[in-house]
C-alpha cells in the first residue's frame, strides 16, 4: 500500500464545510485528493496492481487505519476491509512471535495466490504507518489547511 502525493496544491480545497466526524472527514479529504494527480497503489497476493482508486478505496483504508495500527501495536489481530464494489478484499493481520501474517480474503471471483504473505511485525507496522505518513504528506501538498486536522497533523 502506498500513496503518491499530488504534484501541486488544490486551488480552492475548502469550498464546502468539512465534518469533524473522522469517517466523514476522511471521505471528504479523499474526494479532494482524487481531484489531483495523487495515486493510491496496492499490490500483492499475486496481483501487481490492484484496481483501487483514491476517492473510494483509499478512503475505506484510511477510515480503518488508526484502529488497525493500534491493534497491531498492541499485538492484536487487525483487519482492513476494502469493501468497494469490484475490489471487495479483506486484509487480516495476525501476529505471533514477532511475525505478522497478512491473509487476503476475496469477496469476488479473484483468488489471491498466495492467500497469506508473511512479514516481520515491525514491517507490518511500518507498512501501515508509512501509508499514514504518505496520506499526511499528500494533504500537506494538496490542502495544507486540512493537514492540520486531527489525526492528520501527526501523520
Amino acid at each position: 500500500m502506498s500513496l503518491t502525493p499530488p504534484s501541486m496544491e488544490l486551488s480552492d480545497p475548502l469550498e464546502t464545510e468539512l465534518s469533524d466526524d473522522y469517517e466523514s472527514l476522511v471521505m471528504d479529504t479523499c474526494q479532494l485528493l482524487s481531484e489531483t494527480d495523487a495515486q493510491f497503489i496496492m499490490s500483492g497476493f499475486g496481483q501487481d496492481e490492484w484496481p483501487v482508486d483514491v476517492s473510494y478505496d483509499l478512503s475505506s483504508v484510511i477510515e480503518q487505519l488508526p484502529s488497525a495500527m493500534e491493534s497491531l501495536r498492541q499485538g492484536r489481530s487487525a483487519e482492513i476491509d476494502l469493501y468497494g464494489q469490484g475490489i471487495e478484499r479483506r486484509l487480516i493481520f495476525t501476529t505471533s512471535n514477532n511475525i505478522t501474517e497478512i491473509r487476503c480474503v476475496s469477496g469476488t471471483g479473484w483468488h489471491p495466490d498466495p492467500e497469506v504473505e508473511t512479514v516481520s511485525h515491525a514491517e507490518a507496522l511500518t507498512l501501515l504507518a508509512g501509508l499514514a505518513s504518505e496520506f499526511g504528506a499528500a494533504l500537506r501538498r494538496a490542502a495544507p489547511d486540512l493537514a492540520t486536522r486531527t489525526p492528520f497533523a501527526t501523520w
